[in-house]
C-alpha cells in the first residue's frame, strides 16, 4: 500500500514538473520577439554594452511574466507594443538630431523620448482600463515598456531614460484618476 501510494507521488510530481517545463517553454517563445527588438537596437546603437544588458532584461522579464501568466503574463504584449513608440521616436531623433532656432539649436533627443513615453502610457493606459486587477497589469505593462523603450532611449544616455520613465507616468497618469469598479 505504502509502495502505491509513492509511485502515485512520483508519478504527480513527473507530472508536475513536465507542466512546468512546457509552461517555461511557451513562455520562452512568447518572450522571443523581444530578441528581435534587442537585435534592431544593438544594429543602431553606439552603446552595445548598454544596448544588451537592457536586451537581456527585456527577455527576461517577458519570459518571466509570460511564464507567471495571468493579468501579468497579459501585460507583456501590450508592454512590448508601447514601447516600440518611444524606442522609434529616440532613433528617429537621433537622425534627425538636433531642431535649430534662432536662438540657436537645441538637441531633440530627450524631449523624443519624453514624448514617446507620453504617448506608450496613454496607450498602456487604453488598453489597461478595463483590467480587473490594475496593479499588476499596469506594473507588467509598464516595465516591459520601459524596458522596450530604453533599447532606444538609452542611446541618449540616463536623461533619455529618466524622461522616458516620466513619460510612462504622465502617460498612465488617467488609470489613477478613474473611478473604483462597482461605484
Amino acid at each position: 500500500m505504502e509502495r502505491e501510494a509513492l509511485a502515485g507521488l512520483d508519478l504527480k510530481e513527473r507530472a508536475y514538473r513536465a507542466y512546468e517545463r512546457g509552461r517555461a517553454r511557451r513562455a520562452a517563445w512568447a518572450a522571443a520577439p523581444t530578441i528581435a527588438v534587442a537585435l534592431v537596437a544593438a544594429l543602431m546603437s553606439d552603446r552595445p554594452v548598454t544596448t544588451a544588458i537592457v536586451g537581456a532584461a527585456l527577455y527576461v522579464a517577458a519570459a518571466l511574466l509570460s511564464w507567471r501568466g495571468q493579468q501579468l503574463g497579459r501585460g507583456v504584449l501590450p508592454g512590448v507594443a508601447a514601447g516600440l513608440v518611444p524606442f522609434a521616436a529616440a532613433h528617429a531623433a537621433r537622425i534627425y538630431g538636433h531642431l535649430c532656432t534662432p536662438e540657436g539649436c537645441v538637441s531633440i533627443c530627450v524631449p523624443a523620448c519624453l514624448a514617446g513615453g507620453v504617448a506608450a502610457g496613454a496607450l498602456l493606459s487604453r488598453v489597461l482600463r478595463r483590467s480587473d486587477r490594475l496593479g499588476a497589469s499596469w506594473a507588467s505593462a509598464c516595465g516591459v515598456a520601459a524596458l522596450t523603450g530604453a533599447l532606444g532611449c538609452a542611446c541618449v544616455g540616463f536623461g533619455g531614460v529618466v524622461a522616458l520613465a516620466a513619460g510612462l507616468l504622465t502617460g498612465t497618469a488617467p488609470l489613477a484618476l478613474r473611478p473604483a469598479r462597482g461605484a
